[in-house]
């Protein structure tokens, strides 16, 4: 064990010692309960027990009449309460969910003889302390309503939430990371196991508000319950995007197990190849097959003392993708990714105040043929390893009936590695350079495609984390108060290795153009730190039917870098070089190995305070009408921005033009164009500066900050029928940009020219690509070159003046519980997301495709849709309305039938020019990618799946066999979900377009229809 994490265990051992800790409420539920008599009035004094799966739980009733059960695992329970001179009254079919608070009223009559009743009716469906909007998702829900079986078709469901992901019998639930999605406007996400965040932020795009990922992938047999938090007032919510947070099973008093076999062929599933694929001779993407099997046991040790629970599970996912023609004709090749989870659970009862609780969690993920499609070719393609373990301690004390208090610690370790097939068989070394030195590895990119190899990527981003929680209840009168503290700290260090392999150097060539481009590059090893503080304060006040919550959020976020180094290139010498390349008419600056020291403080110390409040009112006796607002502030994580403060931050290196001599591909130093001068930096980054910092950081720096405004109301109809309705306005200012050091506005860009061209008639105009549908659009862009004293060399972060998103939204969900053989859950969410622009805010008027469309256009305009970003590079993410509906139906002989219907706006397509040569004032071309006309002047179509599932219970003695067979994707639907959206390149020296042969060509189709049957055995 390292000498860091020693330090950090021994700490939280002591810590353990000194003090018992907290309610967690963040992977349990709580029972709040009134005990009153006859005629409405409180009656104090007595005890109230809590009886289910696992050792009872007693408390006493306060001189209110109130009583509490923190901290209780989602379950359904019974509650009894005791009073001197009153009947026992037990109430039952209790039903706790994780983060909810579950009201339970015990009535009792004044009795002289000892008499006990059972009251059997349902607990509320709505929570009169709701505070967070957003879903959970009971045990019944995972199990019985059809879902490609991961927490990402779960979010789905949720109004307000928007993925970047069709996934049809599971066939995506492999992708590294997670899928991307937004939230209201928001791309940050945080993903917690029992309570505990696992989220990795090396993933996603600061400057597009895309934080947070994931490098755990599930068990989905071991969820108990499932629960997304989408914003509201809830202190322990992050951010402004989606918190998911998985709670796992435990064990109990009873020895329980269950074993599942589940598969979808190939062979099952129907053709829905769109006949514009057909008429092209392309093929489309489908599953080959999809296999999972798994088991889960858990039980007692010692009853009511000791439980252990553990399960693991094996799943493959085989796809096709969809093909592409290259220069070496059209195919498509198979994509497999094996998911191995397991996990294990102890539960120990300490004494009748204190619990403590021990968890492992295991997650192996393998892919082949990653990416494999219009822009990788085969060989470009890459295996992705990402092994994680992740281990949690907890421990829980009951110090009295008013004064709780938890504290728990975690460590994970996840470790990358992302090798393209055209780097096999090489001797590679982790965080060194793959197939070092070897010039047959280059990686050749050839008019869109990548061919040969394509750059590596090594990672390891341990992460460790611990957190304390108290809350102290009290009266004031007839004020009830919650007061709740809690602190948090995480750290997690990114520790990578990326660049290109063999010889380091790669080869652009372009069929249009002589002026083919070679890359003589260094690889880095950038190491930095992330430190996460934050601390919440705050008190929920109860009197009668009116709940109050008020509170603030501490975040702090610091991120510096650690020591790092910049491979030296092997192409040319070192020390650079004269008399050398074509013709041996250049010179060569050199390349050689750069280390970097690393920051003496922080680099990034970000802090933001975060007050929130809600007030909820439930109407009437039987509290069936809830009334409530809120008003939240949330800061935006700080991701991956810490790398940017790096001395070698990114790969480096120099453009220069490239002659391919003997057209084997591959660039040799006497085909590098020397004396031509440098073409340009790549990655913005003048080689030459390193080690020192390239990148500027804006002093005073602030992460996106919102300001939100709920309002809803809920509405209990029946014992097991309820509805909601929730407004939500958000405000985001801070907007992040990295703009190239120096430029400071509009004034720093001169006008270029325009994406226009000469037809047959010699008339100027539009350019023109029409893809092979017969698909035509006209290209007509201005273009903008910078006109600084000095090219720059690096970029400088600083926040956007002036510029501000805002989104409007309403959302509606029904619920009924199981009940009366059926249960329903239907959401519908409308969404307006939009960004809003000032003069001020448009310091690059180039209308970058990459960055969404910042400016709204050509020419800017002030306010225009916003988008959320993808993984997926065609899809940006903004649908103006979605909606679900799941439905479970137990009919007669053990028959149960299942449902999923899901419907969405087609995500903005929009298309853009690559426009190469834009010459500024040193004489440095660059390369942009410019957007035609309006994110959204261009959508595809809207999405529609619905799913059915048919299953049957048989009983033998204690055991259940339930053998099921499931249909996805019912009416085959074909919708195109992703297309290459380049059109081509404009070329500014000569003024010409050349059509990108790959333009709207289908990139990826809603998977074909597909049955999946499955058998699962409970004992």
């Amino acid at each position: 064990m390292r000498k860091g994490i020693r330090g950090f265990v021994l700490l939280f051992l002591a810590a353990l010692c000194l003090a018992a800790p907290l309610f967690a409420q963040v992977n349990t539920g709580n029972v709040y309960g009134n005990v009153i008599d006859e005629q409405g009035g409180t009656i104090p004094g007595g005890t109230a027990t809590l009886n289910g799966p696992s050792r009872p739980m007693t408390t006493s009733v306060d001189a209110n009449g109130l009583f509490r059960f923190l901290r209780v695992p989602p379950g359904v329970y019974s509650v009894t309460v005791m009073m001197p001179g009153f009947t026992t009254v037990t109430r039952e079919n209790v039903t706790v969910s994780v983060g909810k608070n579950t009201q339970v009223d015990v009535q009792l009559k004044l009795s002289k003889v000892q008499e006990t009743v059972t009251v059997t009716s349902a607990t509320p469906l709505i929570d009169t302390r709701k505070v967070e909007t957003g879903e959970n998702f009971s045990h019944e829900e995972l199990t019985q309503i059809p879902t490609s079986r991961d927490i990402w078709s779960l979010i789905q469901q949720v109004p307000g939430v928007q993925i970047d992901t069709v996934n049809v019998a599971g066939n995506q639930s492999g992708i590294a990371g997670g899928p991307d999605f937004i939230s209201k406007g928001s791309g940050n996400v945080a993903y917690q196991v029992d309570g505990v965040t696992t989220t990795d932020n090396t993933y996603g795009n600061p400057f597009a508000r895309q934080n947070g990922g994931t490098n755990t992938f599930f068990d989905f047999g071991t969820f108990q319950d499932v629960e997304v938090a989408t914003g509201g007032s809830l202190l322990e919510q992050q951010t402004s995007g989606v918190t998911i947070n998985v709670v796992t099973k435990r064990g109990t008093n009873e020895y329980r197990g269950a074993a599942r076999y589940l598969y979808a062929s190939g062979n099952w599933q129907s053709n829905n190849t769109p006949q514009e694929a057909i008429d092209e001779g392309i093929p489309t993407n489908n599953t080959r097959f999809i296999r999972e099997y798994g088991a889960d046991f858990g039980g007692p040790i010692l009853k009511d003392k000791l439980w252990l629970w553990f399960a693991g599970s094996d799943q493959t996912i085989n796809t096709n993708t969809t093909g592409f023609s290259t220069n070496f004709g059209t195919f498509s090749s198979p994509s497999s990714v094996n998911l191995e989870p397991w996990n294990a659970k102890l539960n120990w009862q300490i004494s009748n105040s204190n619990s403590a609780q021990l968890f492992y969690q295991r997650s192996d993920r393998t892919q082949d043929n990653t990416n494999l499609g219009p822009t990788r070719s085969l060989a470009a393609a890459t295996t992705l390893l990402i092994p994680t373990n992740f281990f949690k301690v907890e421990d829980s004390n009951v110090f009295s009936s008013d004064f709780f208090a938890s504290l728990f610690a975690s460590y994970q370790n996840p470790d990358y590695t992302s090798i393209a097939n055209g780097s096999k068989g090489c001797n590679n070394l982790p965080f060194q350079i793959v197939c070092n030195g070897d010039p047959s590895r280059q990686a050749n990119y050839q008019n869109g495609t990548w061919y040969n190899n394509y750059p590596y990527y090594w990672a390891k981003d341990p992460q460790k984390q611990a957190n304390l929680t108290m809350s102290k209840f009290f009266n004031t009168g007839s004020l009830n108060h919650e007061l709740k503290f809690s602190f948090n700290y995480r750290q997690q260090i990114a520790d990578s290795a990326t660049g290109y392999p063999g010889d380091q150097n790669a080869g652009s060539e372009y069929t249009y153009s002589s002026s083919n481009t070679a890359l003589i590059s260094r690889g880095v090893r950038p190491v930095y730190k992330n430190v996460f503080w934050s601390g919440t304060l705050g008190d929920t006040i109860t009197t009668g039917n009116l709940t109050v919550q008020v509170g603030v959020r501490y975040d702090r976020q610091q991120a510096k870098n650690l020591p790092g180094v910049s491979f030296g290139n092997t192409l040319f010498p070192a020390q650079g070089c004269t008399n050398c390349g074509y013709n041996n008419a250049g010179s060569f600056p050199g390349l050689p190995t750069v280390n970097y020291h690393g920051a003496s403080g922080w680099q990034f110390d970000l802090t933001n305070w975060q007050p929130r409040v809600s007030a909820t009112y439930a109407l009437g006796e039987k509290k069936t009408t809830l009334l409530r607002a809120s008003y939240a502030q949330f800061a935006d994580q700080l991701g991956f921005i810490g790398y940017y403060a790096s001395g070698v931050p990114i790969s480096n290196g120099y453009y220069y033009y490239w002659t391919d001599l003997n057209h084997d591909h591959i660039v040799q130093a006497n085909e590098v164009r020397l004396d031509e001068g440098i073409y340009g930096f790549y990655n913005s980054i003048d080689p030459a500066g390193l080690p020192n910092v390239p990148n500027v950081i804006q002093p005073n720096l602030k992460v996106p900050k919102t300001q939100e405004i709920t309002a809803g109301v809920d509405q209990q109809f029946t014992d097991s029928l309820a509805a909601s309705a929730t407004f939500t306005y958000r405000t985001t200012n801070n907007l992040l940009q990295n703009l190239p050091t120096g430029v400071t506005g509009v004034g720093d860009w001169t006008p270029a020219g325009r994406t226009e061209c000469q037809d047959a008639n010699g008339n100027i105009g539009p350019c023109v690509a029409t893809a092979p549908n017969g698909f035509t659009i006209p290209i007509d862009e201005p273009f903008y070159a910078q006109n600084l004293p000095v090219t720059p060399a690096g970029v400088t972060i600083s926040d956007r003046p002036g510029a501000t998103q805002q989104y409007y939204g309403v959302d509606f969900s029904v619920q009924k519980r199981l009940a009366d053989h059926w249960m329903l859950r239907a959401n519908f969410g409308w969404n307006n997301f939009t960004q809003n622009l000032t003069a001020a805010s448009i310091q690059n008027p180039n209308n970058l495709w990459d960055l969404g469309g910042q400016n709204c256009g050509s020419p800017p305009q002030t306010s225009c849709i916003a988008v959320g970003y993808s993984s997926k590079t065609s899809v940006f993410l903004n649908a103006n309305w979605q909606f679900n509906v799941n439905a479970l139906y137990q009919g007669p002989w053990g028959l149960d039938l299942g449902a999923n219907f899901f419907g969405r706006e087609g995500y903005p397509n929009p298309y853009y020019v690559r426009v190469r040569g834009v010459t500024d004032s040193q004489g440095i071309d660059h390369t942009y990618f410019i957007q035609i006309g309006q994110v959204d002047t261009y959508r595809y179509d809207n999405v529609y799946e619905l799913d059915l599932r048919l299953s049957k219970t048989f009983t033998l003695g204690g055991v259940t066999i339930i053998p099921a067979a499931e249909l996805f994707n019912v009416a085959n639907a074909n919708t195109i979900l992703q297309r290459y959206q380049r059109t081509g390149d404009y070329k500014v020296s000569k003024g010409t377009f050349t059509q990108n042969p790959f333009f709207n060509q289908i990139i990826e189709v809603q998977s074909p229809r597909i049955v999946r049957l499955g058998i699962q055995v409970n004992f």
